[in-house]
């Protein structure tokens, strides 16, 4: 921070003095953060939970990585893509993420709880560079609270469970505005000289490019780098246009990985006849999710609202509730005016790409989740520290004590019961229920390596069993003819049958698609279906 920042952003009431209590002194150390996100991790890592939900985009990831282990293609994954069937996932995800499972699968195999490990350390990366960029503008007292805020919510807690790569995504986001902060802050002197623009341009190039290969929302970091030279300073810096290239490069050299195929030639052409009104085709990637509708960008305005307010988890106390309620909007209303007060003093990167990001989720079709919002939590509690600690703890300094340790109090009441007598039914009725194992050990010892295998999570049966798998449209568009047709079109040999919700019911009553298929398994959660024409009686 260069020392014009430090005397604007600094607080006469933030130094140590002889009366603070030695906690404060502690917290003001340059180590507690430091230790604090240590201690997280660790409880992070103590406290996961066996098993893996029927989402199956870890699947893909650990697909991903095990070819990449394995030598194979990125994208040869055994996932078939149709025409005709229902969106479950793009094709390929981007490499990033399968490329730090990688290491995992090679030393520890298809260990489920193992690949866990990158998310939790990815996120303990992530909070301590978020503490970086926080520490700029914000004291420590503050960046240590808020670090203990994000670690231990619930929902985030709860989310390290799952193998996905949004902690990763984070840890590179929060690089590349740590990387344009250090380098872009005052036009600094140091900078002038061109070898140091092209190596800073490098630095901040390569982390762009990472963040957009882990989450393809990644884009906006350009775009933010792009828009802080046109509005900040009224030029395109050597710095940024040696950014943008290498970011450029990178993503060109994916797209050109990503456009193999290993989804057999004949599907496309042998499923046209099978495309109707009713089922339409399926989606390539996730931009022909973009919805331009004033309407529906409306509901996502509100359902993102109510979003954000999940990580308010709720009590079982009513008043809890009603005081949870009260505390989220009051701090809504800080944190806006934080942003405003951020975009007076001076604009930086952090506004832009906050901005970005928010557009880019409303213009996003696909239905508001919390999920989508972990990456900016900590920004949104960042601006509501930062007016509270420019706007009115100078005027009533000793009212930080008694927010803190209030809030601080009600974060307890409303957490720690949560945490301690949370249920994960997702993860005990996932893929690693007994009955689950059963069906994907039948699949592995009972067809052949070429068969084809219809289930309703491809990706997952990809995995699980090594065998090529695809999906199919709800069993309310399919007739018997339909899915005769549909079988001989993929040439797939065997088709699984489950009820699955949020996750997997007893499966009380399940019938053959047609008189082509012969159940060859069964138990209380799945039946495994052979078809082929010579179990037809009217084709005899």
């Amino acid at each position: 921070m260069t020392p014009r920042l430090r005397r604007h952003y600094s607080n006469p009431f933030l130094a140590n003095r002889p009366w603070q209590p030695a906690i404060a002194q502690w917290i003001d150390h340059p180590a507690a953060v430091p230790l604090a996100i240590l201690a997280l991790a660790v409880f992070y890592l103590v406290t996961l939970v066996k098993g893996q939900n029927w989402s199956g985009d870890f699947s893909l990831y650990i697909l991903h990585a095990q070819n990449l282990v394995e030598g194979r293609h990125y994208l040869d994954t055994g996932y078939l893509l149709n025409p005709v069937s229902k969106f479950v996932g793009p094709y390929g995800y981007p490499p990033v993420f399968p490329f730090l499972l990688a290491p995992v699968y090679a030393f520890f195999g298809l260990d489920l709880e193992a690949l866990k490990w990158v998310g939790i350390l990815s996120f303990g990366l992530s909070l301590w560079l978020a503490a970086k960029i926080f520490e700029i503008r914000l004291g420590r007292r503050f960046v240590f609270f808020l670090v203990l805020v994000v670690g231990l919510n619930p929902y985030i807690w709860d989310f390290t469970n799952l193998i996905r790569a949004d902690f990763t995504f984070m840890v590179f986001c929060y690089l590349s505005l740590f990387l344009m902060l250090l380098f872009l802050a005052g036009d600094q002197g140091k900078l002038q000289t061109p070898g140091r623009q092209i190596t800073a341009g490098l630095l901040i190039g390569l982390s762009m490019y990472l963040a957009y290969g882990a989450r393809e929302i990644g884009i906006v970091l350009p775009l933010t780098l792009l828009t802080y030279d046109i509005v900040c300073r009224r030029r395109i810096s050597l710095l940024s246009i040696v950014a943008l290239g290498i970011f450029a490069l990178f993503a060109w050299l994916q797209s050109l990985w990503f456009s193999a195929s290993f989804i057999p030639e004949y599907f496309e052409e042998n499923l046209k006849h099978l495309t109707d009104q009713q089922s339409s085709p399926a989606k390539l990637n996730h931009l022909s999710f973009v919805d331009l509708d004033p309407r529906n960008i409306l509901d996502r305005i509100i359902g993102y609202r109510w979003a954000l307010q999940g990580f308010w988890p709720p009590s079982s106390s009513a008043f809890i509730n009603t005081l949870n309620g009260l505390l989220f909007n009051l701090f809504s209303l800080l944190a806006m005016g934080g942003y405003i007060l951020a975009l007076l003093r001076r604009i930086t990167v952090v506004e832009i790409f906050l901005a970005g990001y928010i557009a880019v989720l409303l213009l996003f079709g696909a239905p508001p989740t919390m999920r989508y919002l972990i990456p900016i939590f900590p920004f949104f509690l960042y601006y509501g520290f930062l007016f509270c600690q420019e706007m009115i703890f100078p005027l009533l300094p000793r009212l930080k004590y008694l927010l803190a340790g209030g809030y601080a109090l009600l974060l307890a009441i409303i957490s720690v019961p949560v945490m301690t007598t949370m249920e994960y039914p997702q993860l005990e009725r996932g893929v690693t229920h007994s009955d689950a194992q059963a069906m994907f050990r039948f699949i592995r010892e009972e067809t052949a390596p070429e068969d084809t295998i219809v289930f309703i999570k491809p990706r997952i049966m990809a995995l699980m069993t090594g065998r090529n798998s695809a999906t199919w449209p709800s069993r309310r568009y399919s007739t018997p003819e339909l899915m005769n047709h549909f079988f001989d079109a993929v040439r797939a040999d065997y088709y699984v049958d489950m009820n699955l919700a949020a996750w997997m019911l007893p499966l009380t009553d399940s019938e053959r698609p047609s008189n082509c298929f012969r159940s060859v398994f069964k138990n209380d959660y799945f039946v495994v279906y052979r078809y082929g024409k010579r179990f037809c009686p009217e084709l005899e």
